[in-house]
């Protein structure tokens, strides 16, 4: 598996996610027929949403794999922000389906039998739920891909209700009080539903573009060590993600005598900086470059003889300062103004 590249090594994981998937539902299928429970119908309902969504989600995997296009010059990994999106409202319409199959129950509770070999059915399915999740959760958050994170977190969560739903039956088996199986399904239910609730704000986080937050302090910490002393200033630093491609865009000020050639340098070398930081993202990076001003003079530590003024203190490379507009330019703009 070392040899597939990260893409290929994604869906060969959901094929066979989905494949763990069809059995576990076969299995809480034959439970529900052996009980008559609603409470492990609710659980095998919930399946039906996971073979479906792991569908979609392997679907998603095989068109993210394409690679860059005209049409797509940031790739296509938001196809795995929408199908997460529509792994989540499919989650909470299965958690409502299980609601209003519990209360019409609850009236008329049915006979269920057979509970001892319902619960053990049960059980195993969860333990298999949770390989299966904690695998695909290490896995996603490994190669970065949304998919397998929320499709690890739909299974972990899938794992703890099957054991919280064993439970309830052992409950039940020992007590005999029938109302308990319409009162497990209706909390299943709403446990459900607050799970498709997570997924569906993660993944409209991503659709609006939302900044990568851990991977914005990586770069901080990594530029603020390894800057050299010609970045006079780096300013509206962002690092925004599409799927399994990063891109980042930021603004450098040089000192203003550079040439061509010596900017181009020093952007090459915070380039392989940044990359040097994210080795495990396929980064796009935009870099514009800008010429110093005198309002910097203060601040800079480089050894120039155009200076205005000597340097009197040590610029503040915070996550505040380098992802925020030039303070420079607006100290400037306040002194022409005063």
């Amino acid at each position: 598996m070392s040899s597939l590249s990260n893409a290929d090594f994604n869906i060969r994981i959901q094929r066979y996610i989905l494949l763990g998937g069809v059995v576990l539902f076969l299995i809480k299928c034959l439970a529900f027929f052996l009980t008559n429970s609603v409470g492990i119908l609710s659980d095998a309902l919930e399946s039906t949403v996971n073979i479906i969504t792991g569908f979609l989600t392997l679907k998603s995997l095989q068109y993210v794999a394409r690679p860059r296009d005209h049409d797509h010059p940031y790739g296509h990994g938001k196809a795995e922000l929408i199908t997460a999106s529509v792994e989540g409202i499919m989650i909470a319409v299965a958690g409502v389906l299980i609601i209003v199959e519990a209360v019409k129950r609850m009236n008329h509770p049915p006979l269920v039998s057979k509970l001892d070999t319902g619960i053990i059915l049960m059980v195993v399915t969860a333990i298999v739920n949770f390989a299966m999740g904690r695998y695909s959760l290490v896995v996603g958050k490994k190669r970065n891909s949304i998919a397998l994170i929320s499709g690890g977190q739909h299974l972990m969560s899938d794992m703890l209700t099957t054991l919280a739903l064993a439970g309830g039956l052992i409950i039940y088996h020992i007590t005999g009080l029938q109302w308990i199986d319409s009162v497990l399904a209706l909390i299943f239910g709403l446990i459900i539903i607050y799970t498709g609730y997570n997924v569906l704000k993660t993944t409209i986080n991503g659709l609006m573009d939302e900044a990568d937050e851990a991977a914005l302090d990586t770069l901080v910490s990594g530029i603020r060590s390894g800057r050299d002393v010609s970045w006079v200033n780096i300013h509206k630093l962002t690092c925004l993600k599409f799927g399994h491609v990063s891109h980042v865009d930021l603004h450098l000020t040089l000192p203003w005598y550079y040439n061509i050639s010596e900017a181009n340098n020093q952007i090459h070398g915070l380039k392989q900086l940044i990359r040097s930081y994210l080795p495990d993202h396929d980064v796009d990076i935009s870099i514009q470059a800008e010429p110093c001003q005198p309002a910097m003079c203060s601040s800079c530590s480089v050894e120039c003889i155009h200076r205005s003024e000597a340097q009197n203190s040590n610029q503040d490379w915070s996550r505040e300062t380098l992802t925020g507009n030039n303070r420079y330019s607006i100290h400037q703009k306040d002194k022409q103004n005063a």
